[in-house]
């Protein structure tokens, strides 16, 4: 997953979210692009580094917590559906 695949598969499921986007070089895992979604007292990350490292965060503005908070190696790439399956999930959630 990268953010090209983001854009096409995950984007169109969140049209609600307000989206950002940044770009840092020379980090830990390599050079980073975020993506910060905010919107329905909701504040996300998800992060794509160029050595395939991949996180996942969710804030829940409205009960004070995170709700999600994941780091994916490279070798965890086969639970990258399943985790931006909750990711979508839980920000699609109301209460």
């Amino acid at each position: 997953m990268n953010i090209a695949q983001f854009e096409k598969e995950i984007k169109p499921l969140l049209n609600r979210y307000t989206m950002q986007y940044a770009t840092f070089v020379y980090g830990d895992f390599g050079s980073l692009e975020r993506i910060e979604l905010e919107g329905f007292n909701k504040l996300a990350t998800v992060d794509f580094w160029s050595k395939g490292w991949i996180g996942i965060d969710i804030y829940d503005c409205a009960c004070d917590e995170q709700v999600m908070n994941i780091l994916l190696s490279p070798e965890d790439k086969h639970r990258i559906p399943l985790e931006l399956d909750k990711f979508v999930t839980l920000l699609n959630q109301t209460k």
